[in-house]
């Protein structure tokens, strides 16, 4: 029997004005991301693995605790990027006044309204959970996973079997920024798999 812990990482609140920031490649501020790694060290001390979105917000904090320690891994996997939001993505929402009851209609029900030129639900849902499948097929050790809000609730939602288009995941389901979300795979007969923790905040200072 073997026993395999992932710890899903969301990304540091990023610079900037509030947007919908999905593939646009915004920054955490460099001391943020140095406490980040801080924290994961001490708290994770199993970790063997790490995993990141290429998105600078992710990716800094997965080169950062790899640089120089030999005993860690890293790979990086577009499977896990951020919900492309087409013409919106990266526009700051003070610029999108004009647009705003299309956003309302999206945030009512993401998988029948997308909004324009973005990225389909079940297109980003099935991104998310080819990219988990294939990581969790071949995974001896413990590993973090550094990804974003979006990406890691459709992760929860292939894990629990929840309905990938319920609007729910995204307006109440609460995984902040600088936040671990825990599940734990066990091998034996069967693969049994348990959701230890979602959403809870790292110490960030």
């Amino acid at each position: 029997m073997k026993t395999v812990n992932i710890y899903l990482l969301r990304h540091g609140k990023t610079l900037g004005e509030p947007a919908l920031n999905g593939h646009t490649d915004v920054e955490v501020a460099p001391l943020t991301q140095q406490s980040i790694c801080r924290d994961i060290r001490s708290r994770f001390p199993s970790v063997e693995n790490v995993v990141t979105s290429p998105l600078k917000r992710c990716l800094e904090v997965g080169q950062g605790l790899t640089n120089n320690n030999s005993a860690l891994t890293l790979s990086i996997d577009a499977a896990f990027k951020e919900m492309n939001f087409g013409q919106f993505d990266g526009v700051p929402f003070d610029h999108l006044t004009q647009h705003w009851d299309v956003l309302e209609r999206f945030w009512q029900d993401p998988a029948h309204h997308p909004l324009p030129g973005a990225e389909p639900l079940d297109a980003f849902y099935s991104r998310v959970s080819d990219g988990w499948d294939a990581l969790t097929s071949q995974l001896t050790q413990d590993t973090l996973l550094i990804a974003h809000g979006g990406t890691i609730r459709m992760i929860l939602a292939r894990v629990l079997g929840l309905d990938w288009r319920n609007p729910a995941l995204f307006s109440i389901l609460q995984i902040g920024n600088q936040s671990i979300s825990h599940i734990k795979i066990t091998h034996s007969e069967q693969i049994y798999t348990q959701v230890c923790s979602i959403g809870s905040p790292l110490s960030i200072e």
